[in-house]
């Protein structure tokens, strides 16, 4: 397989695993408030990471990276979008922060053209369009009356640039090996804990989040954390910024087969529109260059 068959192949598997987050998120909420479980959720992989530098640190570099400051740059970019993440869906409604925390596979293009001079193609263009069309109709989907705040609209739209801006600098500054995304995680995980302390009133020697509350936090570090960062960065190596971010439209669909399919909800016509916008949007992230 081609470098850029294997980076489609990474970031695609990488983007899939992330949209399992909405669910297992979902089952974590119910035990504990959103900044203590981000929190637990880098925590453990940050548990994890240390046993793997324990064993391959020499092979990895997970040291040496947490040694350049652009680690910590990236991982304060991210765990901000985290935090203004969190933040703003407690302040908005379900619609507005659907489509607003959403929108960083359309920022990426704008955000590379920007400070990576990265050229937009037509298609490009055309795929950035329909994956905005597709998320507008996944927000209607579950709009309601409860009228969502501006505040919390900002945030959210902060955290889709903090995520976009995250996913550029990565691609600029060359941080796109294992090693460079394990350290990154450890890095997200020391921003986060000052959050979880102060907003999140996280006390350790209370904490009480059930059985299912830590089979939440554990698979979102392993399977929505330390796998698909791995596997995009590396992804994200092969091909431009901007074809990489339209690829994560894929998180939003696998998201929503999910939650249809294992939470038993049926999906409205809009979902299904915006599902078959989104696939064409993805479809033209792989066959654009």
């Amino acid at each position: 397989m081609s470098d850029r068959g294997s980076g489609v192949w990474l970031t695609a598997s990488a983007s899939a695993l992330w949209g399992t987050v909405f669910v297992a998120a979902d089952l974590g909420l119910r035990y504990t408030n959103p900044y203590v479980l981000v929190f637990l959720r880098f925590l453990f992989a940050s548990a994890i990471i240390g046993l793997v530098a324990g064993l391959f640190d020499r092979r990895l570099g997970i040291s040496g990276e947490l040694r350049r400051s652009s680690t910590w740059l990236l991982g304060f970019i991210d765990s901000l979008g985290f935090l203004l993440q969190y933040a703003g869906q407690s302040l908005t409604n379900a619609s507005d922060a659907t489509l607003l925390a959403n929108l960083a596979p359309i920022l990426v293009p704008l955000v590379a053209w920007k400070l990576s001079k990265e050229h937009i193609s037509k298609i490009q263009a055309i795929a950035m369009v329909a994956g905005l069309s597709g998320l507008t109709l996944m927000a209607s989907s579950t709009a309601g009356s409860e009228a969502g705040s501006v505040i919390g609209d900002l945030l959210l739209f902060g955290a889709s640039a903090s995520f976009a801006l995250f996913i550029v600098m990565s691609k600029r500054l060359n941080a796109v090996k294992a090693g460079s995304a394990l350290a990154v995680i450890v890095a997200i995980t020391v921003f986060l804990a000052p959050a979880a302390l102060i907003l999140g009133r996280l006390n350790p020697f209370t904490l009480a989040v059930g059985l299912d509350g830590w089979y939440s936090s554990l698979y979102m570090a392993v399977a929505c954390t330390v796998i698909p960062m791995v596997l995009y960065l590396q992804g994200l190596g092969s091909m431009s910024s901007t074809r990489s971010g339209t690829l994560l439209l894929l998180e939003v669909l696998s998201g929503l087969i999910l939650t249809i399919s294992l939470l038993g909800q049926i999906p409205t016509w809009p979902q299904l529109i915006a599902g078959t916008t989104i696939v064409a949007a993805l479809a033209m992230g792989v066959a654009s260059k």
